[in-house]
């Protein structure tokens, strides 16, 4: 005597979001199934009149039999694989994108049931169908596709008494070594339905998955996998301090996802754990260069200022420095504003740029009484060193004292802006 039996728990991929639309069509099915199971006469319409009957039920049939279950046993098992699969495909397909396919699957799963019943292929011949194991099916046959690098965790349980087992617990094995044991079993007991009189519908569960397949070729999973494996395959290099492997990760993945800036940045971290450092410096400005071009400040100025703590030497153009001056002044960032502004008084001028930059610099210093000493040299460097024109005199105007007390003019009130009306900022 021996007993086995196994359920899927779930994908060890990472999700950014929570999984709403899973959880709603999870809820949905349950709440279905207790009107059929105790609130029958709730509705205007009897529940069994929603099942799909090849050639005797309306056609809308084909869609409202997959929100049915037969039993207990029928809802927990097709819900435990909604809950395995459905979070981890809404992340990689969309909300609309991942009902689609549920429909799509699941009503072609039931017109394969259909054709089988109203030919008597495998048993099938007379009966009816109901519930979601089609959509479940081509949720297999997707992932195959589009995720085929994750592993499928199974909770297990063993009994034989005879050989003085029982266990329980759980493992992980590759995704596609799970899928193919599922369609082999799915195949071996379509070919013996029509002896043990089984009433599943087996017909139902191979096209849904060919439909799966079918649907995550035509919307290009196949590459969009092939880009998530290398992508995860540099992460786990890259925590594990393996510098080069990392590297050649990171740019086979972004070969096929050039946009991706984060993994830009990721990149140049990898480069730094080998000699390639100017590598390095290069990747952090290409990185930064791609979030401003995207208009994701927030990315760039992390990058910029990681940049220059990991990677000194970054060269941006007098613009750019000062754009980015400018956006860390305004976001509250303001030691980093200073080593931008400071950087920028740095460059041989003349330019309107550096001009701005001084004035800022000084006025951003003396508005912190922590930063009063250094406040006081660079303004005395900026008398020295500013090309003459009106922000030299506006300056020397602002600070003709050079002592410069606490509180004149508003300029010590910390932020990212400073009251004093400056032309330009």
């Amino acid at each position: 005597m021996y007993f086995w039996t196994c359920y899927p728990l779930g994908l060890d991929l990472p999700r950014s979001r929570f999984p709403w639309l899973s959880c709603w069509v999870v809820g949905l099915l349950t709440v279905i199934f207790a009107w059929t199971r105790w609130f029958p006469a709730a509705l205007p319409v009897q529940p069994w009149d929603l099942v799909f009957h090849a050639g005797f039920s309306p056609p809308w049939t084909v869609l409202t039999a997959l929100l049915l279950h037969a039993d207990w046993l029928h809802l927990i098992g097709n819900l435990a694989y909604l809950v395995a699969f459905l979070p981890a495909l809404e992340e990689r397909l969309g909300r609309l994108g991942l009902v689609l396919l549920l429909v799509a699957t699941g009503v072609g799963g039931n017109l394969c049931h259909g054709v089988a019943a109203w030919n008597d292929w495998l048993g099938q011949g007379g009966l009816g169908i109901l519930g979601a194991s089609g959509a479940i099916s081509g949720l297999l046959g997707y992932a195959l596709v589009r995720v085929p690098h994750a592993r499928l965790v199974l909770a297990y349980w063993v009994f034989a008494p005879l050989q003085g087992q029982n266990r329980a617990g759980r493992t992980s094995l590759p995704l596609p070594v799970g899928v193919l044991i599922w369609l082999g079993l799915q195949v071996a007991n379509a070919l013996l339905a029509g002896e043990s009189a089984s009433s599943v519908s087996y017909p139902a569960h191979l096209g849904g998955f060919v439909g799966g397949l079918f649907m995550g070729l035509i919307l290009g999973g196949r590459g969009e996998g092939k880009g998530e494996a290398k992508l995860l395959e540099a992460r786990r290099h890259l925590d594990a301090g393996d510098g080069w492997p990392a590297v050649g990760a990171y740019t086979e993945y972004l070969e096929v996802a050039p946009d991706d800036v984060e993994a830009r940045c990721e990149l140049a971290r990898a480069l730094l754990l080998t000699p390639a450092r100017p590598r390095a410096t290069a990747t952090y400005r290409d990185a930064y260069r791609q979030a401003v071009a995207a208009e994701r400040w927030d990315l760039a100025l992390d990058y910029l200022a990681e940049g220059r703590r990991a990677a000194p030497g970054l060269n941006l153009t007098i613009d750019e420095l000062g754009a980015a001056a400018q956006q860390a002044d305004r976001s509250g960032q303001l030691r980093l504003a200073v080593d931008l502004y400071q950087d920028l008084a740095l460059r041989p001028g003349p330019h309107p740029v550096i001009d701005r930059g001084w004035v800022r610099l000084v006025m951003l210093l003396h508005g912190h009484p922590q930063w009063r000493l250094e406040a006081q040299q660079w303004l005395d460097r900026a008398r020295r060193e500013m090309s003459p024109g009106a922000w030299r005199d506006y300056l020397d105007r602002e600070f003709m004292d050079s002592s410069v007390p606490a509180g004149r003019r508003g300029a010590s009130r910390p932020g990212p802006a400073a009251t004093i009306r400056t032309p330009g900022f």
